[in-house]
C-alpha cells in the first residue's frame, strides 16, 4: 500500500507536469527564443498577463515568457510551487506569490533577494503596505503587482431610509444589522465564516478594531488570550446568535456572501473590492446604492482591512534570474499595470497608477481605495504562517459551530500556536 503522503506528492508532481504541458503559451511571435522564463498563474488571470508577456518579448528579442496555467485554487498553486522548489527544479523562474507566502518561501531559501534591483528608495513608488509585505528578515523577496484589502460594504439607500448612519463601532454595526435585517428574507451582516484563510482575515480585522493582536512576529508573543481577542471572537459568534448573520455563515466564502448582498438580501457585507466592482456593473440593482467603509473599531482599536494581494519573486533555482528580474520590472511599469488592472478591476500596487486617467476612467473606485489602503492590517510575517493560520481557523470554526466557547477556542489556539512557534524571544536590538 502506498503511503498517503507519497500519493499526495505523486499527484502534485503529475499535476505540475500536466500544467506545464497543457498550459504553456504558444511560441513567441517575435522569432526563435534563445531564453525562456516561466511563471505559474491562475487560469482566470492568464489572459490578462498575455499582453504583458507579449510586450516584454517585443522589448527583449529572442526571449519567450511561458505563462503556465495552473489550478485556480491558491492552495493548490502553492503546493505546486512548493513541490517544484523542494526538488530544486528550475521549471519556474518566477514565483507569483500571495501576500502570506513570502516568509515561508524566503526562509526556505527558495527566493532570490531583490534588494540590488529594487533598493529601499523604490518603496515610495508603491503603496507602502503592499511593498512591505515583500520584505522578510530585512530583505526584499517579492515585488507587489496588485494589492487588495478587506472592506465593509453597505446599502446606503437602506441606511438613508432608516435614518441610520454608517457604523463607526462594532456595537453600532451589530445594532444596525439587527434593525435593517428581516430574516430570513433579509440579513443584517454577511461575511466569510468557513474554515479557510478568509475566516482569519475576517477575524483579524475585528481583532484590530478591538485593539488586539494575533502574533507578534518579532517576539513570538501570542495575543489570543487577551480580552480584546476574546471580545473579537464573541462579536462574530454573537452575530449568528442574534440573527444579524445567517446561521449558515460558518460555511460562507467570498462568493456565497457576495451573492446574498448582490441579490438584495443583506445590509452589510465584508468582502474584497471586487465585490464593489460587480455591484456597480451595468444592470446591477445596486448601482449607486453601495457605500464602503473600513471595518469599525472600539476605543483603543483602529478601523482597518486585512491586506491581500499578489507579487512576483525570482526562484533561487532559475537559470535566468537576471531576465526574470527584468520581467518583474516590466510587470510593474504603468503600461503593464494598465494591461492587468484595467480589464479586471484589480487594484494596482504602483502609486502612479492611482493618478492614471485610463485606470481611473474604468475604475473610479481606485481613488477611494488608495485612501483606505493606508489603514491595512497585515498578517504576521512568520515562516510557519500556514500552520498558525490553520490552528486559528480550526478553533474559530469550532467557536462558530458552538463546539467551543470563544474563550476556550482562543486558549486552545494560543497553546497550539506557542507549541508551533517555540519560546518567546526578545525584540531585535535588545539584550537577551
Amino acid at each position: 500500500m502506498i503511503a498517503p503522503k507519497k500519493v499526495i506528492w505523486a499527484a502534485l508532481v503529475l499535476m505540475s507536469t500536466a500544467a506545464v504541458g497543457i498550459g504553456c503559451a504558444p511560441p513567441s511571435a517575435h522569432g526563435p527564443a534563445t531564453s525562456t522564463i516561466s511563471v505559474l498563474l491562475p487560469p482566470s488571470e492568464r489572459p490578462f498577463w498575455q499582453p504583458i508577456a507579449n510586450g516584454f518579448e517585443a522589448a527583449h528579442p529572442g526571449t519567450h515568457v511561458d505563462l503556465v496555467e495552473g489550478p485556480q485554487s491558491t492552495d493548490l498553486r502553492e503546493s505546486l510551487y512548493t513541490t517544484s522548489l523542494l526538488a530544486r527544479d528550475a521549471t519556474f523562474d518566477l514565483v507569483y506569490l500571495d501576500v502570506t507566502w513570502t516568509p515561508k518561501f524566503a526562509a526556505a531559501g527558495w527566493l532570490c533577494a531583490l534588494d540590488d534591483s529594487f533598493p529601499p528608495s523604490e518603496r515610495e513608488h508603491f503603496l507602502p503596505h503592499a511593498w512591505d509585505a515583500g520584505i522578510f528578515d530585512g530583505h526584499l523577496y517579492r515585488v507587489p503587482v496588485r494589492t487588495d484589502m478587506g472592506l465593509l460594504f453597505y446599502r446606503q439607500d437602506w441606511l438613508d431610509s432608516a435614518h441610520v448612519h454608517p457604523p463607526a463601532t462594532f456595537e453600532q454595526l451589530a445594532e444596525d444589522a439587527v434593525v435593517l435585517g428581516d430574516p430570513p428574507a433579509r440579513w443584517g451582516y454577511v461575511w466569510q465564516g468557513a474554515q479557510y484563510e478568509g475566516l482569519v482575515c475576517n477575524y483579524l480585522e475585528v481583532l484590530t478594531g478591538y485593539g488586539g493582536y494575533w502574533i507578534d512576529p518579532e517576539t513570538n508573543d501570542i495575543g489570543l488570550e487577551d480580552p480584546e481577542a476574546v471580545a473579537a471572537a464573541h462579536f462574530l459568534v454573537d452575530a449568528t446568535q442574534v440573527r444579524a448573520s445567517p446561521p449558515g455563515v460558518g460555511t460562507y466564502q467570498e462568493e456565497e456572501s457576495r451573492r446574498i448582498f448582490q441579490d438584495g438580501r443583506a445590509a452589510f457585507l465584508r468582502n474584497w473590492p471586487y465585490a464593489y466592482r460587480l455591484s456597480q456593473q451595468a444592470g446591477s440593482p445596486l448601482v449607486g446604492h453601495v457605500g464602503v467603509l473600513l471595518m469599525p473599531a472600539t476605543d483603543g482599536g483602529r478601523p482597518s482591512g486585512t491586506l491581500g494581494g499578489w507579487g512576483l519573486g525570482v526562484s533561487t533555482y532559475s537559470k535566468n534570474p537576471e531576465l526574470a528580474t527584468e520581467f518583474i520590472r516590466y510587470a510593474v511599469s504603468i503600461e503593464s499595470q494598465r494591461a492587468l488592472c484595467a480589464p479586471t478591476g484589480y487594484a494596482p500596487a504602483l502609486e502612479a497608477a492611482y493618478l492614471d486617467s485610463t485606470l481611473l476612467a474604468v475604475n473610479p473606485f481606485l481613488t477611494r481605495f488608495r485612501a483606505l489602503h493606508r489603514h491595512c492590517t497585515v498578517r504576521p510575517a512568520i515562516a510557519r504562517y500556514a500552520q498558525a493560520s490553520d490552528i486559528l481557523q480550526r478553533h474559530l470554526s469550532a467557536a462558530l459551530a458552538g463546539i467551543e466557547s470563544p474563550q476556550m477556542a482562543l486558549e486552545h489556539a494560543a497553546h497550539e500556536t506557542r507549541l508551533l512557534l517555540g519560546p518567546r524571544h526578545p525584540p531585535r536590538g535588545t539584550a537577551g
